[in-house]
This record gives structure tokens, sequence and C-alpha cells, in this order.
């Protein structure tokens, strides 16, 4: 076997261009190197390929019969080459997207048609997880880009800041007439909460915006649940105090099924109680233009 595919190009050019320069100029490279590439492949085939004629070089017939041979499979497989480097470069095929079924209700829907309209070949595949399941699936290759509102610290993944939502505390107004309204952190302790997950996500930066880093987080958990609708519904439904996102809560608010709780707290931070929605993807991830349109567009944030 030949095994220098370059020279073979080279060759090619060569024979097309009809100058060492002209093929150079063709393949982005100097004339001395076509000259290099050329006198190797004759070394390898062990016949003279080009004979001089004034400036021009001229195929032997062993340089013809080769070229030849060549133009039987090369222009198809620069062809072949031409068509995989367009589906690199065009926003063409799926993009799978994972993350949390309120936030994408509330702020992804609506941005999508855009998207889908910018880039028609483009097809997404949308599933709903919680994050310790998208990290998984994200470096197992089974979601491309996931949003979560937890930091992951797997060491496979990039991550950048996307979003920002704020918390507020709510009950129902039932409730609240059995069990009375808290203001102070000793009041809100005593009272019955429903947490996203074990790690209190929500309640806990909202906690400690309220009431500072040194009040112990409630304990009288009494529902830890993953799914965002349902501890709203059982808020509605007088099971006790929850923290969510503020976008969430406020056509219920509205309708009067549940209020906002002010807390009384004697520091009065200036700050409001938020937390960071992450963008994350695989770092070995390949960078075909439909991942970087989406992964670019969701950065973005101006949609």
């Amino acid at each position: 076997m030949l095994g220098n595919h370059e020279a073979l190009w080279t060759l090619w050019e060569v024979s097309r261009a009809g100058t060492h320069a002209a093929a150079a100029a063709r393949l982005g490279i100097t004339a001395s190197a076509v000259g290099q590439q050329l006198k190797a492949l004759e070394r390898r085939v062990g016949v003279a390929l080009f004979e001089r004629v004034g400036r021009r070089a001229r195929l032997t017939p062993a340089g013809a019969a080769l070229v030849e041979r060549l133009r039987e499979h090369l222009p198809a497989l620069d062809a072949a080459l031409e068509e995989a480097s367009e589906a690199q470069r065009a926003v063409r095929g799926e993009v799978s997207l994972g993350g949390p079924w309120p936030f994408f209700r509330f702020w992804l829907r609506p941005r999508m048609p855009a998207l889908l309209e910018r880039h028609p070949e483009l097809r997404l595949s949308v599933r709903f997880d919680v994050p310790s399941l998208l990290v998984r699936r994200l470096l197992s290759g089974e979601v491309d880009l996931a949003i979560m509102g937890l930091l992951p610290e797997a060491t496979g993944l990039e991550v950048r800041p996307v979003a920002q939502e704020e918390f507020v505390a709510v009950a129902a107004p039932a409730y609240l007439r059995r069990w009375g309204t808290p203001r102070s952190a000793r009041e809100f302790a005593a009272h019955r909460f429903i947490a996203f997950d074990s790690d209190l996500a929500m309640l806990a930066p909202w906690w400690r915006v309220a009431f500072g880093p040194k009040e112990s987080l409630p304990e009288r958990v009494v529902c830890r649940i993953t799914n965002l609708d349902e501890m709203l519904a059982l808020v509605e439904a007088g099971a006790g105090l929850s923290v969510l996102p503020d976008y969430l809560v406020e056509s219920a608010v509205r309708a009067g099924r549940v209020v906002t709780l002010a807390p009384e707290s004697g520091r009065r931070s200036l700050r409001r109680p938020r937390g960071t929605l992450w963008l994350a993807w695989r770092r070995a991830a390949a960078p075909t233009a439909r991942f970087l349109a989406v992964r670019d567009w969701l950065l973005d944030g101006k949609h």
C-alpha cells in the first residue's frame, strides 16, 4: 500500500492545475511542500510521475496511468468529504435537552418557536429529570445539554450559569387560619414544610437570606418530593408551607389559592432569595453546528 494519501491528493491537484504553484494555492500549502510530497511519492512507487517542460509539470506515462485510476475514486471521495463537512457545519439533526419541567414550561417553551423557525432542519428531544439523573444522562451521552438548579460537580462536564429564579415562601389561606401566619425564624421553624428532595433546594437558600446563615434550618419537613407541581398542589391542599420559584406560584397567588409569606428578620437582608440555573454539557461533546446553535442560544438569554 502507498500509505500516503495526502501525496495522492497532491498528485491529483497538480495534474489538474498544471503547476506546483497553482496546486499549492488550491491546497493551501507552499509550492516547495508540493514538490517534496511528489518526490516522496515517486520514491515510494519507484518511478517518475512528472517531467518538467518549461515551467509546467507534465505527467509521465506512469503518472498519467496513476492519475487515471485516481480519477475513478478521488472525486467521489472528495464529494463524500465535502458532504460530511457540510453536515458538520449545517444546523441539522437532533439535539437532546434535559431539565426541570416547571422551568422549561415558563422559561424555555415561549422561546423555542423562534429557535426552531431560525433552524428549520433542527430537531429537539426534550426530557424532564432531577439533577442527579441528568448528570448521569449527560455523562453517558443520552442527553446533549441539561439545565439544572443545582451546580453539578462531575469533572467531565462544562457548566455555565444560564438563568436565575427567585424563591418565595407560600401557604394556603386555610392552613394559615388554622396554624397562624409565621413571621420570625422561630415561628417558621414550628411549621410543617414541604421540600424538594433531601438537600432542601430552594428552602435552604431562602431561609439563609431571610434569617441569616446562623439560624438552623427547619426540621419539620413532612414531605420531600422531587416535583415542583406536586409540591404546589400539596401547599394548596393545606399540607404545609413550601418555598418555590415565583413564576410557578404566580397564578395560584393571583387566584388566592396560596399567599406569599413575608418573614420578619432583624437583619433585613437587601438580597433577594434566588437560585442559579446551570447549563451543562460534556467536555468531550462533538462541537457540531446543531449542538453549538442550541448551546449558544441557551446561553445568550436574550431571546
